[in-house]
């Protein structure tokens, strides 16, 4: 399994992303660049052979996790148990700090 790792400063910019991304406001660069990341994030997620509404389910629950600041015991059903979620959480950052272009050539290749 690959290593989805971010390093502090990466980890708060892609945060912040989807925390503003969460709320409906002014349109700006960094904001439209965001949202087109977590987009093709949600895209790109690979959380096993599950059903596409499952599969839509724990995607929105991993991004309301970020945006809110909430942890899996508050998220209700999810369809994975707390490891697999946070797991997929990182796998999440990932994409969308490799969207934005904050992750270099070689780490794209490892995944982290």
């Amino acid at each position: 399994m690959k290593r989805f790792f971010l390093d502090y400063n990466e980890r708060q910019i892609v945060h912040a992303a989807v925390r503003l991304d969460s709320r409906s406001g002014k349109a700006s660069p960094f904001l439209k660049r965001a949202a087109e990341a977590i987009r093709k994030a949600k895209g790109d997620m690979d959380v096993g052979e599950v059903a596409p509404d499952v599969r839509n389910v724990i995607v929105e629950k991993i991004y309301q996790s970020i945006a809110y600041g909430q942890p899996w015991e508050h998220l209700g059903e999810t369809y994975c148990y707390r490891g697999q979620f946070y797991q997929f959480r990182k796998q999440f950052c990932f994409l969308i700090a490799d969207n934005m272009g904050l992750i270099d050539a070689r780490r794209q290749q490892s995944g982290g």
